[in-house]
């Protein structure tokens, strides 16, 4: 049985604002479903790691093109 969490839980894991949650589903980059009529967003344990691995994937890359850069420049 997958581990469904609310909003609020996904903001205070990544210690981001529950808005800013909602924001990035609407943006796509978090899949989430809708529970009922009026009911609020769920979102999945396992979409919240692939947003955390492609999030830090992100933020990694540029540094080691960066550095290869900068090893290019100093031979």
């Amino acid at each position: 049985m997958l581990k469904v969490l609310l909003t609020r839980e996904v903001a205070e894991m990544l210690r981001i604002s529950e808005e800013h949650v909602r924001d990035l589903i609407r943006q796509g980059k978090l899949n989430a479903y809708k529970e009922g009529r009026r009911g609020g967003y769920r979102i999945t344990i396992e979409e919240v790691e692939r947003y955390v691995n492609e999030r830090f994937k992100e933020l990694s890359t540029p540094k080691k093109e960066a550095a290869a850069d900068l090893e290019k420049e100093t031979v």
